[in-house]
């Protein structure tokens, strides 16, 4: 995805998807796409997942449909503003920080390791993002008995802090931010920043394990994913992609 400045664009020249169950989707297909719901029982509750709470979204299909048997197609709508994690943070701004407020702004929140009558300017803001983005998922931290990344304390210190950032985020203009190449995709804030474009396919929940085993290689490209849906998807998946 082509990066001008610091923030993620071109939107329209990439395919983006976003995968859920068949009821979410036909809710989507209604009311449009929601950030927080309204339960009976648990009362109220918000979609998230590693990056916080928002809707996921990725150009990965594959990756996608870790997250639901239902694939959708969507778009970002213009004027949405992004934030390109992806990459590295200044290394220069980082040192000047340190100078300036200490080694604090590294283990804190901005609004506790800054004096009340300073600012963050764009640039410095960004620069701790990625920061606490850098190491917290892209930061090596070696593989536990089980062949699993690891997770010690000092990159549980950053997934906090970069969690923090959210409303810094939304405060100087950003609706979501992402790295569009790594497993975690992009997460948009703001629930009107999304469009439903089409129904792509439904997996069967009688084939959603299996294939999910195998990170849906079996099927070589997305076509392939549509020509199953045609044979195996269920009656109500394929009315509601007529319907869109």
């Amino acid at each position: 995805m082509k990066m001008v400045s610091e923030f993620l664009n071109n939107f329209d020249k990439h395919i983006f998807y976003h995968a859920t169950s068949l009821d979410s989707a036909e809710s989507i297909a209604r009311h449009g796409f929601r950030v927080w719901f309204q339960d009976n029982e648990i009362g109220r509750y918000a979609s998230g997942g590693n990056l916080g709470t928002g809707l996921y979204i990725t150009c990965n299909w594959r990756i996608a449909l870790w997250f639901g048997s239902v694939l959708l197609c969507v778009s970002i709508r213009p004027g949405t503003r992004l934030l390109n994690s992806a990459l590295p943070p200044d290394g220069k701004i980082v040192d000047y920080l340190q100078r300036e407020f200490g080694r604090e702004v590294l283990k804190k929140a901005p609004w506790e390791a800054i004096p009340k009558n300073k600012k963050l300017t764009l640039r410095e803001l960004i620069t701790l993002f990625r920061y606490h983005y850098r190491h917290t998922w892209e930061k090596e931290y070696g593989q536990d008995c089980d062949g699993l990344s690891n997770w010690p304390m000092r990159r549980e210190l950053h997934s906090k802090l970069l969690k923090k950032f959210k409303n810094l985020l939304v405060r100087y203009g950003f609706d979501g931010y992402g790295n569009p190449s790594d497993d975690n995709g992009i997460v948009i804030f703001a629930e009107d920043r999304l469009a439903l474009r089409e129904i792509v396919a439904e997996i069967p929940s009688s084939d959603y394990a299996t294939l999910f085993t195998e990170d849906f290689n079996q099927f070589q490209n997305i076509d392939e994913l549509k020509k199953f849906f045609r044979s195996h998807g269920s009656r109500r998946a394929k009315d509601l992609t007529e319907q869109i």
